[in-house]
Protein backbone atom coordinates (compact mmCIF):
# COMPACT_ATOMS: atom_id res chain seq x y z
CA UNK A 1 0.00 0.00 0.00
CA UNK A 2 1.35 3.07 -0.95
CA UNK A 3 1.36 5.73 1.66
CA UNK A 4 0.66 8.71 -0.46
CA UNK A 5 -3.29 7.18 -0.99
CA UNK A 6 -3.60 7.12 3.15
CA UNK A 7 -2.53 10.74 3.15
CA UNK A 8 -4.56 11.67 0.05
CA UNK A 9 -7.66 10.15 1.24
CA UNK A 10 -6.82 11.06 5.28
CA UNK A 11 -6.84 15.16 3.81
CA UNK A 12 -9.90 14.48 1.10
CA UNK A 13 -11.32 12.87 4.38
CA UNK A 14 -10.65 15.67 6.59
CA UNK A 15 -11.61 18.78 4.09
CA UNK A 16 -15.31 16.88 3.39
CA UNK A 17 -15.68 16.72 7.24
CA UNK A 18 -14.44 20.54 7.53
CA UNK A 19 -16.45 21.57 4.92
CA UNK A 20 -19.52 19.92 5.95
CA UNK A 21 -19.51 21.36 9.62
CA UNK A 22 -18.58 24.70 7.45
CA UNK A 23 -21.65 24.56 5.66
CA UNK A 24 -23.57 23.63 8.97
CA UNK A 25 -22.38 26.70 10.54
CA UNK A 26 -22.86 28.69 7.85
CA UNK A 27 -26.68 27.67 7.58
CA UNK A 28 -27.27 27.91 11.25
CA UNK A 29 -25.49 31.25 11.28
CA UNK A 30 -28.07 32.64 8.09
CA UNK A 31 -31.22 31.08 10.07
CA UNK A 32 -30.41 33.08 13.19
CA UNK A 33 -28.94 36.08 11.39
CA UNK A 34 -32.39 36.31 8.76
CA UNK A 35 -34.18 37.06 11.79
CA UNK A 36 -32.29 40.14 13.10
CA UNK A 37 -30.67 41.55 9.15
CA UNK A 38 -33.03 42.46 6.45
CA UNK A 39 -33.13 41.93 3.30
CA UNK A 40 -32.53 38.26 3.56
CA UNK A 41 -30.04 38.81 0.62
CA UNK A 42 -27.73 41.20 3.13
CA UNK A 43 -27.88 38.31 5.91
CA UNK A 44 -26.44 35.56 3.25
CA UNK A 45 -23.92 37.92 1.72
CA UNK A 46 -23.01 38.30 5.59
CA UNK A 47 -22.86 34.42 6.83
CA UNK A 48 -21.08 33.46 3.35
CA UNK A 49 -18.07 36.15 3.95
CA UNK A 50 -17.63 35.89 7.45
CA UNK A 51 -17.59 31.82 7.60
CA UNK A 52 -15.47 32.19 4.20
CA UNK A 53 -13.40 34.69 6.35
CA UNK A 54 -13.13 32.50 9.07
CA UNK A 55 -11.88 29.47 7.23
CA UNK A 56 -9.09 31.81 5.36
CA UNK A 57 -8.32 33.01 9.01
CA UNK A 58 -7.53 29.57 9.97
CA UNK A 59 -6.02 28.41 7.35
CA UNK A 60 -3.14 31.70 7.32
CA UNK A 61 -2.87 31.80 10.32
CA UNK A 62 -1.72 28.43 10.74
CA UNK A 63 0.44 28.65 7.60
CA UNK A 64 2.13 31.73 8.29
CA UNK A 65 2.80 30.35 11.57
CA UNK A 66 4.90 27.73 10.18
CA UNK A 67 7.11 30.78 8.40
CA UNK A 68 8.41 32.20 11.77
CA UNK A 69 8.13 35.78 13.54
CA UNK A 70 9.66 37.13 10.36
CA UNK A 71 6.90 36.61 8.06
CA UNK A 72 3.97 36.65 10.25
CA UNK A 73 4.41 40.06 12.15
CA UNK A 74 3.24 40.46 15.88
CA UNK A 75 0.36 43.19 15.03
CA UNK A 76 -1.00 41.02 12.14
CA UNK A 77 -1.13 38.06 14.49
CA UNK A 78 -3.20 39.79 17.28
CA UNK A 79 -5.56 41.34 14.05
CA UNK A 80 -6.12 37.52 13.14
CA UNK A 81 -6.42 36.41 16.67
CA UNK A 82 -9.05 38.88 17.69
CA UNK A 83 -10.72 38.54 14.04
CA UNK A 84 -10.96 34.28 14.70
CA UNK A 85 -11.77 34.64 17.80
CA UNK A 86 -14.77 37.10 17.29
CA UNK A 87 -16.08 34.66 14.48
CA UNK A 88 -16.15 31.48 16.95
CA UNK A 89 -17.51 33.28 19.30
CA UNK A 90 -20.59 34.92 16.21
CA UNK A 91 -20.69 31.09 15.40
CA UNK A 92 -21.36 30.03 18.59
CA UNK A 93 -23.99 32.11 20.20
CA UNK A 94 -25.64 31.52 16.83
CA UNK A 95 -25.32 27.95 17.44
CA UNK A 96 -26.92 27.99 20.70
CA UNK A 97 -29.45 30.19 20.07
CA UNK A 98 -30.86 28.16 17.08
CA UNK A 99 -30.30 24.77 19.19
CA UNK A 100 -31.96 25.91 22.20
CA UNK A 101 -35.15 27.45 19.86
CA UNK A 102 -35.93 23.58 19.28
CA UNK A 103 -34.79 21.87 21.91
CA UNK A 104 -35.94 24.41 24.90
CA UNK A 105 -39.55 23.28 25.49
CA UNK A 106 -40.43 22.13 22.18
CA UNK A 107 -43.65 21.16 22.99
CA UNK A 108 -44.74 24.86 24.79
CA UNK A 109 -46.89 25.75 22.14
CA UNK A 110 -48.87 22.55 22.20
CA UNK A 111 -49.50 22.12 25.53
CA UNK A 112 -50.33 25.59 25.89
CA UNK A 113 -52.72 25.17 23.25
CA UNK A 114 -54.08 21.78 25.18
CA UNK A 115 -54.64 23.62 28.38
CA UNK A 116 -56.40 26.28 26.91
CA UNK A 117 -58.89 24.40 25.12
CA UNK A 118 -59.02 22.03 28.10
CA UNK A 119 -60.21 25.57 30.08
CA UNK A 120 -62.18 26.43 27.01
CA UNK A 121 -63.95 22.96 27.51
CA UNK A 122 -64.43 23.32 31.34
CA UNK A 123 -65.79 27.27 30.81
CA UNK A 124 -68.40 26.20 28.37
CA UNK A 125 -69.71 23.41 31.03
CA UNK A 126 -69.51 25.40 34.13
CA UNK A 127 -71.97 28.28 32.13
CA UNK A 128 -73.59 24.70 30.33
CA UNK A 129 -74.70 24.03 34.01
CA UNK A 130 -75.55 27.30 35.23
CA UNK A 131 -77.25 27.96 32.32
CA UNK A 132 -79.47 24.88 32.68
CA UNK A 133 -79.94 25.07 36.26
CA UNK A 134 -81.15 28.66 34.95
CA UNK A 135 -83.47 27.62 33.07
CA UNK A 136 -84.72 24.70 35.77
CA UNK A 137 -85.55 27.38 38.35
CA UNK A 138 -87.03 29.87 35.72
CA UNK A 139 -89.29 26.98 34.94
CA UNK A 140 -89.95 26.00 38.54
CA UNK A 141 -90.42 29.66 39.49
CA UNK A 142 -92.98 29.87 36.73
CA UNK A 143 -94.89 27.12 37.72
CA UNK A 144 -94.88 28.33 41.43
CA UNK A 145 -96.23 31.80 40.11
CA UNK A 146 -98.48 30.41 37.77
CA UNK A 147 -100.26 28.43 40.99
CA UNK A 148 -99.74 31.12 43.02
CA UNK A 149 -101.59 33.58 40.50
CA UNK A 150 -103.98 30.99 40.32
CA UNK A 151 -104.94 30.33 43.71
CA UNK A 152 -105.06 34.41 44.30
CA UNK A 153 -107.60 34.51 41.28
CA UNK A 154 -109.88 31.63 42.53
CA UNK A 155 -110.06 33.27 46.01
CA UNK A 156 -110.86 36.90 44.70
CA UNK A 157 -113.07 34.99 42.40
CA UNK A 158 -115.28 33.29 44.61
CA UNK A 159 -115.29 36.49 47.25
CA UNK A 160 -116.14 38.36 44.14
CA UNK A 161 -118.74 35.70 43.28
CA UNK A 162 -120.35 35.78 46.86
CA UNK A 163 -120.40 39.33 46.68
CA UNK A 164 -122.13 39.42 43.15
CA UNK A 165 -124.96 37.11 44.29
CA UNK A 166 -125.53 39.07 47.05
CA UNK A 167 -125.89 42.22 45.17
CA UNK A 168 -128.01 40.06 42.83
CA UNK A 169 -130.36 38.43 45.55
CA UNK A 170 -130.57 42.35 47.05
CA UNK A 171 -131.76 43.56 43.24
CA UNK A 172 -135.05 40.74 44.20
CA UNK A 173 -135.74 43.12 47.52
CA UNK A 174 -138.05 44.95 46.28
CA UNK A 175 -139.35 48.09 48.36
CA UNK A 176 -141.86 50.27 47.47
CA UNK A 177 -140.83 49.40 43.57
CA UNK A 178 -136.76 50.90 44.44
CA UNK A 179 -134.17 47.24 45.40
CA UNK A 180 -131.39 50.28 45.74
CA UNK A 181 -131.72 50.43 49.29
CA UNK A 182 -129.06 50.69 51.86
CA UNK A 183 -127.91 47.39 51.83
CA UNK A 184 -127.93 47.06 48.13
CA UNK A 185 -125.41 49.86 48.13
CA UNK A 186 -123.05 48.26 51.03
CA UNK A 187 -122.73 45.09 49.08
CA UNK A 188 -122.02 46.95 46.01
CA UNK A 189 -119.29 49.07 47.60
CA UNK A 190 -117.75 46.27 48.84
CA UNK A 191 -118.39 44.52 45.82
CA UNK A 192 -116.55 47.29 44.25
CA UNK A 193 -114.15 47.11 46.67
CA UNK A 194 -113.20 43.86 45.94
CA UNK A 195 -112.35 43.92 42.70
CA UNK A 196 -110.36 47.20 42.81
CA UNK A 197 -108.37 44.97 45.92
CA UNK A 198 -108.26 42.35 43.37
CA UNK A 199 -106.95 44.30 40.12
CA UNK A 200 -104.38 45.40 43.05
CA UNK A 201 -102.85 42.36 44.43
CA UNK A 202 -103.41 40.97 40.65
CA UNK A 203 -100.54 44.05 39.61
CA UNK A 204 -98.93 43.57 42.44
CA UNK A 205 -98.02 40.29 42.22
CA UNK A 206 -97.28 40.27 38.44
CA UNK A 207 -95.12 42.98 39.59
CA UNK A 208 -93.34 40.93 42.13
CA UNK A 209 -93.05 37.74 39.70
CA UNK A 210 -91.74 39.62 37.05
CA UNK A 211 -89.09 40.91 40.07
CA UNK A 212 -88.48 37.94 41.36
CA UNK A 213 -87.91 36.45 37.74
CA UNK A 214 -85.64 39.63 36.81
CA UNK A 215 -83.44 38.73 40.02
CA UNK A 216 -83.12 35.22 38.93
CA UNK A 217 -81.97 36.44 35.31
CA UNK A 218 -79.28 39.02 37.36
CA UNK A 219 -78.14 36.34 39.25
CA UNK A 220 -77.47 33.87 36.62
CA UNK A 221 -75.16 37.35 34.54
CA UNK A 222 -73.65 37.51 37.65
CA UNK A 223 -72.98 34.50 38.14
CA UNK A 224 -71.72 33.77 34.54
CA UNK A 225 -69.90 37.31 34.79
CA UNK A 226 -67.87 35.73 37.68
CA UNK A 227 -67.00 32.68 35.73
CA UNK A 228 -65.87 34.15 32.75
CA UNK A 229 -63.98 36.21 34.55
CA UNK A 230 -62.19 33.72 36.70
CA UNK A 231 -61.67 32.00 33.76
CA UNK A 232 -60.11 34.85 32.07
CA UNK A 233 -57.59 35.24 34.94
CA UNK A 234 -56.90 31.89 34.00
CA UNK A 235 -55.97 32.48 30.60
CA UNK A 236 -53.79 35.07 31.66
CA UNK A 237 -51.72 33.37 33.86
CA UNK A 238 -51.58 29.84 31.47
CA UNK A 239 -50.89 32.60 28.81
CA UNK A 240 -47.81 33.74 31.14
CA UNK A 241 -46.37 30.14 32.18
CA UNK A 242 -42.75 29.22 31.12
CA UNK A 243 -44.30 25.30 31.50
CA UNK A 244 -40.72 24.94 33.34
CA UNK A 245 -41.90 22.44 35.85
CA UNK A 246 -44.04 20.61 33.49
CA UNK A 247 -42.43 17.65 31.90
CA UNK A 248 -44.87 17.88 29.10
CA UNK A 249 -43.03 20.82 27.24
CA UNK A 250 -40.25 19.25 27.22
CA UNK A 251 -38.57 16.60 24.42
CA UNK A 252 -39.63 13.37 25.87
CA UNK A 253 -36.09 11.92 25.16
CA UNK A 254 -34.50 14.30 27.40
CA UNK A 255 -37.09 13.98 29.98
CA UNK A 256 -36.08 10.35 29.73
CA UNK A 257 -32.14 10.76 29.80
CA UNK A 258 -32.35 13.15 32.95
CA UNK A 259 -34.79 10.98 34.86
CA UNK A 260 -32.37 7.69 34.31
CA UNK A 261 -28.85 10.21 35.21
CA UNK A 262 -31.06 11.44 38.65
CA UNK A 263 -32.05 7.88 39.19
CA UNK A 264 -28.78 6.62 38.48
CA UNK A 265 -26.22 8.89 40.04
CA UNK A 266 -28.68 11.25 41.73
CA UNK A 267 -28.19 14.24 39.31
CA UNK A 268 -30.65 17.05 39.75
CA UNK A 269 -30.66 18.74 36.38
CA UNK A 270 -33.32 20.76 34.60
CA UNK A 271 -34.07 20.39 31.16
CA UNK A 272 -32.94 23.98 30.46
CA UNK A 273 -29.68 23.37 31.82
CA UNK A 274 -29.04 20.07 29.74
CA UNK A 275 -29.99 22.07 26.25
CA UNK A 276 -27.79 25.09 27.48
CA UNK A 277 -25.09 22.87 28.05
CA UNK A 278 -25.97 20.72 25.15
CA UNK A 279 -25.46 23.30 22.82
CA UNK A 280 -22.72 24.63 23.75
CA UNK A 281 -21.24 21.40 23.65
CA UNK A 282 -22.54 20.83 19.89
CA UNK A 283 -21.08 24.69 18.78
CA UNK A 284 -17.72 23.84 20.54
CA UNK A 285 -16.94 20.64 18.52
CA UNK A 286 -18.53 22.46 15.45
CA UNK A 287 -16.14 24.91 15.31
CA UNK A 288 -13.19 23.15 17.01
CA UNK A 289 -13.65 20.25 14.08
CA UNK A 290 -13.28 23.20 11.24
CA UNK A 291 -10.69 24.35 13.12
CA UNK A 292 -8.74 21.26 13.39
CA UNK A 293 -9.95 20.07 9.46
CA UNK A 294 -8.28 23.23 7.85
CA UNK A 295 -5.78 23.76 10.57
CA UNK A 296 -3.81 20.19 10.29
CA UNK A 297 -4.19 20.22 6.84
CA UNK A 298 -2.36 23.58 6.32
CA UNK A 299 0.28 22.91 8.93
CA UNK A 300 0.78 19.16 6.77
CA UNK A 301 1.21 20.57 3.37
CA UNK A 302 2.47 24.20 4.74
CA UNK A 303 6.39 23.28 4.05
CA UNK A 304 5.50 22.63 0.10
CA UNK A 305 3.25 25.31 -0.16
CA UNK A 306 6.13 27.33 1.01
CA UNK A 307 8.22 26.27 -0.93
CA UNK A 308 5.90 26.62 -4.23
CA UNK A 309 4.93 30.00 -3.06
CA UNK A 310 8.92 30.83 -3.26
CA UNK A 311 9.13 28.97 -6.36
CA UNK A 312 6.07 31.12 -8.08
CA UNK A 313 7.65 34.69 -5.97
CA UNK A 314 10.63 33.88 -7.59
CA UNK A 315 9.07 33.26 -11.14
CA UNK A 316 6.77 36.53 -10.72
CA UNK A 317 10.09 38.44 -9.98
CA UNK A 318 12.34 37.18 -12.76
CA UNK A 319 8.89 37.81 -14.96
CA UNK A 320 8.96 41.24 -13.84
CA UNK A 321 12.67 41.76 -14.18
CA UNK A 322 12.37 40.33 -17.96
CA UNK A 323 9.81 42.95 -18.41
CA UNK A 324 11.80 45.44 -16.89
CA UNK A 325 14.44 44.65 -19.03
CA UNK A 326 12.38 44.39 -22.23
CA UNK A 327 10.79 47.69 -21.07
CA UNK A 328 13.81 49.21 -20.67
CA UNK A 329 15.82 47.80 -24.20
CA UNK A 330 12.74 49.25 -25.90
CA UNK A 331 13.19 52.49 -24.45
CA UNK A 332 16.86 52.72 -25.48
CA UNK A 333 15.65 51.75 -29.26
CA UNK A 334 12.94 53.97 -29.22
CA UNK A 335 15.69 57.03 -28.36
CA UNK A 336 17.88 55.36 -31.08
CA UNK A 337 15.54 55.44 -33.39
CA UNK A 338 14.20 59.28 -32.51
CA UNK A 339 18.40 60.06 -32.54
CA UNK A 340 18.63 58.45 -35.77
CA UNK A 341 15.79 60.25 -37.53
CA UNK A 342 16.71 63.46 -36.57
CA UNK A 343 20.18 63.25 -37.62
CA UNK A 344 18.67 62.04 -40.96
CA UNK A 345 16.44 64.98 -40.84
CA UNK A 346 19.55 67.05 -40.17
CA UNK A 347 21.53 65.80 -43.13
CA UNK A 348 18.47 66.04 -45.29
CA UNK A 349 17.99 70.12 -44.48
CA UNK A 350 22.06 70.50 -44.97
CA UNK A 351 21.70 69.13 -48.47
CA UNK A 352 18.62 70.81 -49.28
CA UNK A 353 20.65 73.88 -47.83
CA UNK A 354 23.85 73.15 -49.90
CA UNK A 355 21.90 72.20 -53.57
CA UNK A 356 20.12 75.73 -52.78
CA UNK A 357 23.78 77.88 -52.77
CA UNK A 358 24.86 75.98 -55.64
CA UNK A 359 21.76 76.98 -57.55
CA UNK A 360 22.21 80.60 -56.48
CA UNK A 361 26.17 80.79 -57.72
CA UNK A 362 24.97 78.90 -61.17
CA UNK A 363 22.40 81.51 -61.59
CA UNK A 364 24.88 84.72 -61.02
CA UNK A 365 27.39 83.05 -63.09
CA UNK A 366 25.21 83.00 -66.07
Amino acid sequence: MRTGYFFNGSWAGQLLIGFGLFLCSLFIEYQVLIHFISPPSLAVLLCVTLEGGKVAAVIWHYYLGTLGDGAYLPSIRIASAVFRFGLVLLSILCSMLFLTSHLDRPNLARVREQRLQQLMREEERIIERKTTDYQQAAAALTRQQRREAEDSGRQDGRRIDELEALLLKEMNNVVGGVFKGKRYREIARRLAAEKKTAADQAQSMRLRHFNEQQQLRRELEDSLAAIRGDFSEKKQRLLKDDFSDDEAVNDARIVALLNTMHTMFGLDIRPRQFVFFFSILVSLLMETGIMLAFATITTAIAPVLHERHIGEMELEATRVRAETVQAREETRHHASMARMKQAAENIVGEAAVAGDRIMGQQEGTV
